[in-house]
């Protein structure tokens, strides 16, 4: 499965970059660096869930959040 969503939820956020760690097929994993720091993430691939600390996300094949039932949410951008 493709990293895209992930990466367009990026692009909108303010990281000013992302590095892999690991990027299997299933899962992909990393940081991104903020201007407040760096923050771990895991990414499933196949469910689209990304693992922050301290929440979790669900994004559709467009990067934009979602809720367990797939409706948007319209977050282009977390604080920090």
């Amino acid at each position: 499965m493709s990293v895209r969503p992930l990466v367009l939820w990026v692009s909108r956020q303010q990281a000013t970059s992302m590095r892999f760690t690991r990027r299997d097929p299933e899962v992909a994993a990393g940081m991104l660096t903020k201007p407040s720091g760096t923050v771990p993430f895991t990414y499933d691939r196949v469910a689209r869930q990304l693992r922050l600390p301290g929440q979790i996300l669900y994004l559709d094949d467009y990067g934009w959040e979602v809720d367990e039932q797939g409706r948007t949410v319209f977050h282009s951008r977390r604080p920090d």
